[in-house]
């Protein structure tokens, strides 16, 4: 066989070969977008008009800003689990006091349809029989889910009083 005969066919037995090459696989689809702007303005956005329907009283407008499924875990209070237990509680207490709260985020993130929101609270209680007014500060950490219509809710929340140290223990003891 002549030279170019057997280099024309292993060009031919080459390009054969590598067309039965199984492709590359594809890219995995992207993950979930993380701290996207929109969601994280979402985010701030649920906070802020907690906010004000707290200091307004308006329970029902707390709410809202729940999923159905909600758990709310207040300080020194029992769990309340469910939207509807979480306003009758909000119901209860804003009959009895006047609320000036102010919520100060440390952390804010999202992933997907899920997001977080962590940080510092002052709250001053007004009881409406006229005692005087109390102040008291403390963390906050609440996780949302956006819901299939696009918009941000809480679906679990707690806080706690950020109460004074326990006093040193002496060595030896």
């Amino acid at each position: 066989m002549s030279r170019q005969l057997v280099m024309a066919l292993a060009l031919a037995g080459s390009i054969i070969v590598a067309g039965c090459s199984p492709a590359a696989p594809p890219p995995p689809p992207p993950g979930p977008a993380a701290d996207a702007p929109e969601d994280i303005t979402a985010v701030n956005a649920v906070r802020e008009a907690f906010m004000k329907a707290y200091v307004a009283g308006d329970a029902e407008a707390i709410g809202g800003l729940y999923t159905a499924d909600a758990i709310s875990e207040p300080n020194n209070q029992p769990t309340l689990q469910g939207r509807d237990a979480i306003v009758a509680s909000l119901k209860s207490m804003f009959e009895q006091v006047s609320i000036q709260l102010v919520l100060t985020p440390d952390q804010t993130r999202t992933l997907g349809d899920v997001g977080l929101d962590r940080g510092t609270y002052t709250v001053t209680v007004t009881p409406k029989a006229g005692a005087p007014p109390t102040t008291a500060q403390g963390r906050y950490l609440v996780l949302l889910v956006k819901e299939a219509d696009g918009n941000w809710k809480v679906w679990r929340d707690m806080d706690n009083a950020a109460g004074a140290s326990p006093p040193a223990v002496e060595a030896g003891r």
